[in-house]
């Protein structure tokens, strides 16, 4: 007898959000009626970057705006957590250790 493989059942956006409705409203990414800044920032700076290119090919994006933005992520959290690694995990809703290696590769580690 075989074993069956279990099956995952992907969420949608909606049901991940409760029902929440997602909108841009004059450039300004909303959820339920709320302005989400930070995503309206970084959706206006993958454009800019990609306008940049002057008709040059994009390539690893995924990886480029991983790197960019996890230093100063991982900073700004630290610094909110006043240097405690297990509030920022917290926060971060990762593993300490997780954390831990994340600060040592980015030159954060005390």
């Amino acid at each position: 007898m075989t074993a069956k493989k279990k099956s995952r059942v992907r969420e949608s956006s909606a049901a991940k959000t409760g029902g929440a409705v997602s909108t841009k409203v004059n450039g300004s990414a909303r959820l339920n009626g709320r302005t989400l800044p930070l995503r309206s920032y970084a959706e206006r700076a993958i454009s800019d970057y990609f306008a940049s290119l002057n008709g040059h090919k994009p390539a690893q994006v995924y990886d480029l705006v991983l790197r960019e933005v996890e230093e100063p992520l991982l900073r700004v959290v630290m610094n909110h957590a006043e240097g405690n690694q297990s509030q920022a995990a917290e926060i971060l809703g990762i593993n300490r250790a997780t954390l831990r290696k994340k600060l040592r590769q980015h030159g954060l580690a005390n």
